[in-house]
């Protein structure tokens, strides 16, 4: 028989099936045998962190070659300093990308695997404690509340079990378990209730049960091993960066070829021709950018990490920009995974609203929109005092401030709606309220109920399902109808009903006979309640033009009133699992998958399923989660998100970014952030490749007119290229957003940096400048001015304009010389730094030496700065009549 047919076995089937005993558990030969067979109950982990991995993936980059090769080139001129100059621009790109994004590695990489801790089990007939990774298949193992679960198992006893499986199904309530329970149809993993499962945890009862499946092959090992078999795909930046580069390599050939075609035909020397070649190749290389888009992904890191967000590698930063899909798991990430009481209702009082989230004591409770007081309720006390006496589990505060329960987390939502109004197990049974006896929580009968004594008199108290107790009642037909209407009036809203109630017969509970003696006091509604910030998050994303799409575990009902409450757009259209297997899988059906807004009751696989689909349809998919069911899809998405707090260690290794306050709002943050980076990455590509255009236009208008000489030195556009152009370049990196930012569409799948609409915007802005450029060499040479003069007049104008020009580059639709500067300061830093060095290039006599430049006179500079207004007034009358930007 198959392992994940057990559960439609016995458990004598599948005890004979696995060659084990109930009653002895295994030999220690038989251990030994089947740790060689099956070998140790561990999850085999991803890679670590590799030093000359990261160092590869920063070298590997077809930019990265490309100056590479111009600086052997150079070297092998005979020109050493472009050389060692393109080498440093190379060496701050690698090592500063390197360094950012291994500081990002390592803090996540003390990520452990789930299954850990310790188990009890029967072997040789004698209960031992052994560490979880040394179970194996056919082991007996004995279960209690509190303990966590370390490999598959089918049951063998219960009594009074249920576990939590929401890491595992998504399922945030409890399941109660039966191991004499026998499914005969194939049945989903969160209804197999004869089966427990590595990574869930006992909520209550005691259970005996046979491992069937360890290791890598426990539903969490395939869940892992999904994760091994899909590969990353190339973030859009990195297939941008990539084309990018496969242009470059286009244009410095081109112009090359025009430069060797040009000066053949004019018959310049070869020596001169292969020159010039050079320099054009070098001009049209922008060798700041791979630094400065290092940079700005750095910056756009550590933006992220100031808002709670962690992200592994800086291509992700970016990715997460272009997002124009979020498939968020429900529980725990837009749901806290805290049960809570949102209603009360009761017998002949009616409804009352409870507010405050999760297992926080803050909140009121109110009845038609006013705070009631306790003491002006004796009915609402009497209900909250059964409510409370009517629990076994306790909360308590972990080190990071985050509550937690111990035991069942229904009861640990009556505890604290207690605690919301001052009343306190505990403190009860401090001042006099004894515990005499108590039925557990029982899966078969379904209630639960404690005998308290207090001042000499004994209250006896129950709760269960309200079908049960309504049973069990005494009250009359009309009665019932009453509170059965309203319990399905609760359950109409997706909240999961208890009835609270007294017996009347205090005896009732030795004769285990509560029929007819049962007084429903009333009911409360309790529900997974959506975090606060998620509301206003979706209505964000929404507007701009992200759709958010539920994938859980849950139930389809329960996911669809919660999807309705925090205002998603699609909630009404729902899909389960199931639905989604037997579909058809034609030509209609990803359009189908495209619409649905809730998927329900569905598998990890089916979860990157879905990813797969919405990706093939040209989505750019970020997937939250927290779950090991949220893993494969977490990696197979083009951003996976893990939540840090409440996460599984399994979802954060597969995620690309965690957030280490698990607020869905803190994604937001973070796609906006991306979305700035995008935009900045853009407006630095522009200005370097528009400035990169000056220089090559130039040139080759001096060789179309037959100049004996060029308007500048090939060292003179190392400098421009390295020196003057990269601290304004980097500094748009730090621009704040343009306004609406979060208004805008994403950006469709294929479109890239490089869109017509913007290569006309370079070549333009490029040609404007360029022709300025030659204009005034032309000008110095008809004034006789000196040809090292008139180089250094060209070069400096080409400084002045290129820094002015980037107050045309950073906003999209005005000026750039406006207050919104003065958020930028490190603009203004790098634009006076700039102006300081290329000072330094003009008037420093060591640099006039190295660089080949004079010093300007006064009246050369009035010719510099005139030129320069005029120009960047043309470009930005260009950007405005022809909307270019």
């Amino acid at each position: 028989m198959e392992e994940k047919e057990y559960y439609r076995a016995t458990s004598l089937e599948v005890i004979e099936d696995l060659k084990t005993n109930e009653e002895r558990g295994l030999t220690k030969e038989q251990v030994l045998e089947r740790q060689e067979q099956y070998g140790k109950n561990i999850l085999e982990t991803g890679e670590k962190v590799s030093v000359w991995k990261i160092l590869f993936e920063k070298v590997n980059n077809i930019i990265v070659y490309l100056l590479l090769a111009a600086a052997i080139v150079s070297f092998l001129m005979n020109d050493p300093i472009e050389g060692v100059a393109v080498l440093i621009a190379v060496f701050i790109a690698v090592i500063f990308g390197f360094v950012t994004e291994f500081k990002a590695q390592k803090s996540v990489e003390s990520l452990q695997s789930m299954i850990k801790s310790t188990t009890n089990v029967l072997r040789d007939g004698k209960i031992e404690v052994i560490n979880s990774d040394e179970l194996v298949v056919g082991d007996i193992i004995k279960l209690s509340g509190g303990d966590s679960i370390n490999a598959d198992a089918r049951l063998v006893q219960t009594q009074n079990f249920a576990c939590i499986e929401s890491a595992l199904t998504g399922e945030s309530a409890p399941v109660s378990k039966d191991s004499a329970l026998v499914f005969d149809e194939e049945t989903s993993l969160g209804d197999r209730k004869n089966y427990v499962y590595a990574g869930t945890a006992v909520t209550r009862g005691n259970a005996t049960a046979v491992v069937t499946a360890t290791g890598m092959r426990s539903e969490v090992g395939q869940i892992s091993d999904m994760l091994k078999q899909h590969k990353k795909e190339e973030t859009p930046l990195n297939k941008e960066l990539n084309h990018l580069g496969k242009l470059l390599i286009g244009l410095a050939a081109l112009f090359a070829g025009i430069v060797i075609v040009l000066g053949l035909l004019t018959g310049r020397e070869l020596s001169f021709i292969i020159q010039i070649a050079l320099i054009l190749a070098i001009a049209a290389i922008p060798e700041a950018m791979p630094a400065v888009s290092t940079i700005t992904l750095a910056r756009g890191m550590a933006r992220m990490s100031e808002h709670k967000a962690l992200v592994k590698s800086l291509p992700a930063v970016e990715t997460l920009g272009s997002t124009s899909v979020i498939c968020s798991d429900k529980t725990g990430t837009l749901t806290e995974n805290q049960m809570t009481v949102s209603k009360i209702y009761l017998l002949n009082k009616g409804v009352y609203n409870v507010s405050g989230g999760g297992y926080h004591f803050e909140g009121d409770v109110s009845k038609d929109g006013e705070k009631v007081a306790l003491e002006n309720e004796p009915e609402l006390k009497d209900f909250i005092y059964a409510s409370v006496l009517n629990t076994n589990a306790t909360i308590k505060t972990e080190d990071n401030g985050e509550k937690v329960v111990i035991g069942d987390p229904t009861e640990g939502a009556l505890i604290t709606l207690g605690k919301k109004l001052s009343i306190d197990r505990n403190t009860l049974e401090e001042n006099g309220h004894i515990r005499v006896d108590e039925i557990p929580f029982n899966s078969k009968l379904k209630y639960m109920i404690t005998l308290y004594e207090h001042e000499g008199k004994r209250k006896t108290y129950i709760k269960g399902g309200p079908d049960v107790l309504l049973d069990m009642s005494n009250h009359n037909q009309d009665t019932k109808e009453r509170i059965e209407k309203e319990n399905q009036a609760l359950a109409k809203h997706g909240l999961r009903v208890l009835a609270i109630g007294e017996i009347t017969d205090n005896e009732a509970i030795y004769h285990n006979n509560c029929d007819g003696n049962v007084k429903i006091l009333g009911l409360v509604g309790i529900v997974d309640p959506p975090r606060e910030d998620v509301k206003e998050a979706i209505k964000i994303c929404q507007d701009a033009g992200i759709r958010v799409k539920m994938i859980t575990g849950d139930h389809p009902q329960t996911a669809s009133m919660i999807a309705k409450e925090i205002g998603m757009d699609e909630y009404e259209e729902t899909m389960t699992g199931f639905e989604f297997d037997v579909a058809d899988k034609d030509e209609n059906f990803p359009k189908e998958v495209c619409k649905t807004g809730v998927f329900a009751r569905v598998s990890p696989r089916n979860k990157l399923e879905i990813v797969n689909i919405l990706k093939d349809n040209g989505e750019v998919v970020a997937m939250t989660g927290d779950g090991v069911n949220d893993a494969p899809a977490l990696n197979g998405a083009d951003i996976g998100v893990a939540m840090g707090i409440r996460g599984t260690e399994v979802a954060k290794e597969a995620a690309d970014m965690i957030l280490t306050n698990d607020r869905f709002s803190t994604i937001i943050n973070a796609v906006k952030e991306g979305r700035i980076i995008f935009a900045n990455i853009r407006k630095f590509v522009y200005y370097l490749f528009s400035c990169n255009m000056v220089e090559i236009t130039a040139i080759m208008l001096s060789l179309i007119f037959l100049l004996p000489d060029l308007p500048v030195q090939p060292l003179h556009i190392l400098w421009l290229n390295l020196v003057v152009d990269i601290f304004p370049a980097m500094s748009l990196g730090f621009e704040p957003a343009e306004d609406n930012i979060m208004k805008q569409q994403p950006r469709g799948k294929e479109e890239g940096l490089l869109t017509k609409k913007f290569l006309v915007r370079i070549l333009l802005s490029g040609a404007v400048l360029g022709v300025s450029s030659f204009v005034i060499y032309q000008l110095m040479l008809l004034r006789g001015a000196p040809i090292i003069e008139a180089q250094t007049t060209t070069f400096t104008l080409m400084a002045i304009m290129q820094l002015l020009h980037i107050l045309n580059v950073r906003r999209e639709k005005t000026f750039g010389l406006d207050k919104s500067l003065l958020k930028n300061k490190s603009m203004i830093f790098s634009m006076l730094l700039a102006i300081t060095l290329q000072l330094v290039a003009v008037y420093v006599p060591v640099f006039n030496d190295i660089l080949g430049t004079v010093p300007l006179p006064f009246i050369d500079w009035v010719l510099i700065l005139g030129i320069s207004i005029i120009a960047t007034i043309l470009v930005y009358v260009l950007k405005k009549v022809f909307a270019l930007k």
